[in-house]
């Protein structure tokens, strides 16, 4: 394998770095092949076999999972004692995914489960004494937390004090306090450190319904990766290791799912189920899912989930794609607001905080990133209501929201995430401290990179070349997401054909481009285009689908600089 050396080239969206063989970029077949799995640390033969394949050993047995042998002692009695059992989820989609799994589970385990999510606006992330009153009233005995509850130590206590056992499935980072949860399934646990640390919520509720269910069920999985694939993906976990088994064989599923709430999701979003991909997963199945908890009633997707009414189905999933427009709608006024709020600020600083009072808790964070991405620095966005802040953060670079926040846990009511994605509660007293200590935590922790928008082109390569000598094991490469990103490539003086403007705003471009002989159509979102433009260098991706049995192939261009300017001043 030839040494990788990295050049630059600057588009009118970002600055990139090319990965190029040291012998030049005009790759043959093998070599472009054995470059794009070198650039995802794929060298031996064995790690190509396991990545291409993807084979059952990637998925890590649940009976390494410390205190499960205690879970599933405890849900045995409550089967033979025929006790109540609540699934209490979060109300994002990997907890919606998460809860319909072991609600599935759990029936077919012979405990109907009680479903409970809790609300948003009114009752916040994670267990809370009013919903814990509320369970204990219906005579439950028995709690089961999906992607929530590892910090939730006074509600634990006060869901024993009622009578009330609670175990924990989560996958958020756990403080040292011990628990009064009888078992804690959670990869980032202290006792099982290391240990599917890349699982999400519905990750971890899926071990859990395999140690229940393998046992006594042959096809015990039966409809349940589907939902762990959606979550999952949702989530924005890697797409590496466990995850990728669980995402490779729940699409599998989903192809062929007999999920009526499902189908007819896919149905509203306008895909075809039997070619569903990560993609369509991340960008339109996963939002509708998340739009319920949002701005609506989590239970109504949840329910969506777990119908057997094709009426109900048709029902719910025409709430969840209104819910889902009107999330699209705030959006967008939110982040014009946040924007204008920003701009009025004399220096941003290293990390970017604006808010105001009664924004949307539900669409706060989807601002964050956004924002995140405009300004190129970690951002906070948060609501005011009653005197208290509600914040939701995100980053598209190095720094680490969850580390920081525990930094300042003092200033906090409540506080948790990960990395990239966290969120917390304090007083609004504390708001101007608050600010000054994260801001010196980025500074201290400043790296160019918060700064430079950047992305990594893995070759240059016309897309002729890449479907010529690449795209068959490109589609063995997949799923692509987070971890495993699709490979990018900069296609050098591609011609101009046509250009047509799309979206409500004409902020999209559909575009005719030719490479050698071959035309091509690619689609540009959110992106200017240059008048007059007749030969410009394209970074874009490649995707397939199938639409009425139909296969449609299309580029979709990430950035792109007009030649001649582009040719060799700018890169190369």
């Amino acid at each position: 394998m030839a040494s990788i050396e990295m050049h630059e080239f600057i588009g009118l969206q970002k600055k990139w770095s090319i990965s190029k063989s040291s012998n030049g970029s005009d790759f043959e077949m093998q070599r472009l092949v054995e470059h794009l799995l070198y650039l995802r640390g794929i060298i031996t033969q064995q790690q190509s076999e396991e990545y291409l394949n993807t084979p059952e050993s990637l998925y890590l047995p649940p009976s390494i999972l410390t205190d499960l042998e205690v879970a599933i002692t405890r849900v045995k009695k409550a089967r033979d004692q025929k006790e109540k059992v609540c699934i209490y989820g979060d109300f994002d989609a990997d907890g919606i995914t998460g809860t319909a799994l072991l609600i599935k589970a759990f029936l077919r385990f012979g405990i109907s489960a009680i479903p409970y999510i809790p609300d948003r606006s009114s009752e916040g992330h994670g267990l809370n004494f009013g919903s814990l009153k509320k369970i204990a009233s219906n005579g439950v005995k028995l709690i089961i937390t999906v992607d929530c509850g590892t910090n939730d130590l006074e509600e634990i206590s006060f869901a024993k004090s009622m009578g009330i056992d609670t175990i924990v499935t989560d996958h958020h980072a756990s403080g040292m306090s011990e628990s009064d949860a009888i078992a804690i399934l959670n990869p980032k646990s202290e006792l099982n450190s290391n240990k599917f640390d890349q699982l999400t919520g519905v990750g971890m509720a899926l071990k859990f319904a395999d140690a229940l269910l393998s046992g006594e069920f042959e096809d015990w999985d039966d409809g349940l990766f589907e939902l762990a694939a959606i979550g999952t993906i949702t989530d924005m976990a890697p797409l590496v290791g466990d995850n990728r088994y669980i995402v490779n064989k729940g699409i599998q599923e989903l192809r062929s799912t007999k999920n009526i709430g499902l189908l007819q999701l896919m149905a509203s979003a306008k895909i075809d189920h039997a070619s569903v991909s990560a993609e369509n997963i991340g960008f339109s199945i996963g939002p509708r899912i998340n739009s319920a908890g949002r701005l609506g009633d989590a239970i109504v997707a949840f329910e969506l989930l777990t119908t057997h009414s094709t009426s109900k189905a048709i029902d719910l999933s025409g709430q969840l794609e209104k819910t889902n427009l009107e999330r699209r709608v705030f959006t967008e006024e939110h982040i014009i607001h946040c924007t204008m709020l920003a701009e009025k600020l004399e220096d941003i600083g290293n990390l970017l905080i604006v808010g105001d009072h009664d924004l949307n808790v539900g669409i706060i964070g989807l601002t964050a990133g956004k924002l995140s991405e405009k300004f190129g620095v970690p951002t906070a966005v948060y609501s005011i209501k009653d005197q208290v802040v509600s914040a939701s953060c995100r980053t598209n670079t190095l720094f680490n929201w969850a580390d920081a926040l525990d930094t300042c846990a003092d200033l906090l009511i409540r506080y948790g995430g990960h990395a990239q994605a966290a969120g917390f509660t304090c007083d609004i007293s504390n708001l101007p401290e608050l600010q000054v200590r994260l801001d010196a935590i980025a500074a201290e922790k400043f790296d160019p990179r918060f700064l430079i928008s950047q992305g990594i082109i893995d070759a240059e390569a016309t897309p002729t070349i890449v479907m010529r000598d690449a795209f068959p094991i490109m589609k063995l490469m997949e799923p692509f997401g987070i971890g495993n990103p699709a490979p990018i490539f900069l296609g050098r003086n591609m011609l101009v054909d046509e250009v047509v403007y799309m979206g409500k705003d004409s902020q999209h471009l559909q575009l005719k481009l030719r490479d050698h002989a071959s035309i091509w159509t690619a689609i540009a979102f959110n992106q200017a285009w240059v008048e007059g433009t007749r030969e410009a260098d394209f970074v874009f991706s490649i995707s397939i689908s199938n639409w009425k049995g139909k296969p449609r192939l299309r580029l979709n261009i990430h950035d792109y600089f007009p030649v001649p300017e582009s040719n060799l001043d700018r890169g190369g």
